[in-house]
């Protein structure tokens, strides 16, 4: 059988002359019977360099990324005004919070929490006792993940999504929170759900506590290695297996050593002990990280368990007032949603009219 020839300019035999095109399939061709002239004889030589030239050359800068993970202008920082006669103190612009500076990058918050760190806590408390309530304190754990190569927040949950998706079908659902360690690196503290039983009431914290300290003391010596065989005698056997695999697999994935333990406290007191463990990592701001995610609640099932959303507003005497005073805004300018006070003041209404709103109003 023949192969029948391809036609001057075709598809897959070359360019097309009158795009610019060139190739094998441009140009006289004995075989395919195609006549007319190579690309360099049918442009010039002088044109085909010069196109060859331009070809090479740099094309104008594009406009920068706007996304705030691949865009090349500088990181946004948090706005703060320094303490008059303080050097490391720094404040809002309410004059309302002070953090402390401990390096160019972190800052530790001092006294009361701010406003969006207190609707954090509330909402991490709400839903870790949801989370707990739903599974069981026998089929839940505390789950530490550390990184070893000081890698940005987003770079760690990237190896941290790798390792859920391709290693982590044991864990049922988890909270997990963001937090800094003291060299400045992140690290998770998760609250996981597992479909076995853990058995927190037989395992032995007094040999696991005295190991710790013995390691941090002395090393891994021939007590450490007593208390560690005391308390792995009492763990559920799963969590024994599980922390091999862990240990064999983490590293696979850039995350550094790990900690899976049973909840200690017991029932009535695990909401607040988890809340306070969970929150601390709340009060550290490090400028680097603005824009992280700081709690991420499970996406695949907490529809299943979740108890609050972040969108919510406190029942106290000052939010029904300013809800109150909104609703006459909404009324005087003919809206009946925050929507339309957007549309009609702009996207900053609230903070501008802060003044205004919280005024107190007095019957006529």
């Amino acid at each position: 059988m023949t192969t029948p020839a391809l036609p001057c300019g075709h598809l897959f035999g070359g360019g097309f002359p009158a795009l610019g095109g060139g190739g094998r399939g441009v140009g006289a061709d004995a075989q395919t019977g195609c006549t007319g002239t190579p690309t360099q004889d049918w442009i010039g030589p002088e044109r085909a360099d010069r196109s060859r030239a331009e070809r090479g050359a740099a094309g104008p800068a594009g406009l920068p990324c706007q996304n705030s993970n691949n865009s090349d202008k500088p990181k946004p920082r948090y706005r703060l005004l320094p303490v008059p006669g303080t050097p490391n103190l720094y404040t809002d612009k309410e004059h309302k919070h002070v953090w402390d500076k401990h390096d160019d990058d972190t800052l530790w918050r001092l006294g009361m929490p701010t406003g969006a760190e207190a609707r954090s806590a509330f909402h991490l408390r709400l839903n870790v006792a949801a989370f707990i309530n739903y599974f069981g304190r026998n089929h839940c754990l505390f789950f530490t993940v550390t990184d070893e190569k000081n890698l940005h927040p987003t770079e760690f949950a990237r190896h941290w999504n790798n390792y859920l998706r391709r290693h982590g079908m044991w864990i049922v659902s988890f909270i997990r929170v963001l937090e800094p360690q003291k060299q400045g690196r992140p690290h998770y503290h998760l609250l996981v759900a597992v479909s076995w039983d853990t058995k927190p009431d037989a395992f032995d914290w007094q040999a696991f506590d005295e190991c710790q300290k013995e390691r941090r003391a002395n090393g891994p010596t021939a007590l450490f290695r007593e208390l560690r065989a005391r308390y792995k005698a009492s763990a559920a056997p799963e969590l024994v297996a599980m922390w091999s695999l862990l240990r064999k697999v983490l590293p696979r994935y850039g995350l550094g050593r790990a900690e899976l333990l049973p909840i200690r406290k017991g029932q009535e007191a695990i909401s607040e002990y988890i809340g306070k463990y969970l929150e601390a990592g709340l009060v550290i701001r490090k400028h680097s990280w603005k824009g992280c995610r700081r709690v991420e609640f499970d996406r695949r099932n907490k529809i299943n368990w979740l108890a609050c959303t972040r969108v919510f507003a406190w029942h106290s005497p000052g939010a029904v007032a300013w809800r109150k005073r909104v609703g006459e805004l909404g009324r005087a300018l003919g809206v009946t949603d925050m929507d339309g006070i957007r549309r009609k003041l702009g996207p900053k209404w609230a903070y501008q009219l802060r003044e205004a709103i919280s005024l107190p109003t007095y019957a006529g």
